[in-house]
């Protein structure tokens, strides 16, 4: 079992056309409502304790057009540790608001923060100290390790999104997967391992409609 972050973004109606948007975090995959601390482990050793990604810029497409919305300019910090990591529950973490109507794609891009954005979210700090746009920290084979990428990575996810009173979209992130390439471990600690774990980082996305906020595909 492959342990994700989801982000849920949620759509709701607000008047004059507009809809309002929730941003909010889960830990959890898409194929089960929560996460055992063994599927943490990927089967290889690996066990998380703590992920930290950096997003911004987070976008929707309208339908046949090349308008964009944005929703969330950022950055912001999805901070998921101990129990949150196991729950599967969702908690918000920004509200947004944007146009209601049927989208063809959403954007969004890990991004490293810099001295300059450190208002934007206190808990900024230790990724700008760290010059990281992701931080992940667990054990292998019981022993402590911290893996820091400053990888940027813009990921698009295309399909019908109809926004409208209730809807939501939720986007998941396989760290799990981060770790292991054909079926082998990853060592988070050697450098030369570094390329095959970040392309991973940025292949581990996923997007879907999940109007019913259970982290899974609609």
């Amino acid at each position: 079992m492959k342990a994700a972050i989801a982000v849920v973004l949620a759509a709701f109606i607000a008047g004059c056309g507009g809809s309002g948007l929730s941003l909010s975090v889960r830990a959890g995959s898409a194929s089960t409502a929560a996460v055992a601390r063994s599927a943490l482990t990927a089967g290889n050793g690996i066990v998380l304790t703590r992920v930290r990604v950096v997003i911004s810029a987070v976008e929707l497409q309208r339908a046949d057009t090349a308008e964009m919305d944005e929703m969330a300019s950022g950055p912001y910090l999805l901070d998921l540790q101990g129990a949150s990591l196991d729950s599967g529950s969702v908690s918000k973490l920004l509200d947004a608001s944007v146009a209601a109507g049927t989208y063809s794609e959403i954007q969004f891009q890990v991004h490293k923060p810099d001295n300059t954005e450190h208002g934007a979210n206190a808990d900024l700090a230790d990724m700008i100290a760290a010059n990281a746009s992701i931080i992940a920290d667990g054990t292998i084979d019981g022993v402590p390790f911290s893996f820091t990428s400053a990888v940027t990575a813009e990921q698009k996810f295309e399909g019908t999104l109809v926004l409208a009173e209730g809807s939501n979209l939720t986007l998941n992130v396989d760290a799990a997967s981060w770790f292991t390439s054909g079926g082998s471990r990853l060592d988070p600690r050697s450098e030369s391992n570094r390329s095959q774990i970040e392309n991973n980082i940025q292949q581990s996305f996923q997007a879907f409609r999940d109007d019913n906020h259970d982290g899974h595909v609609d």
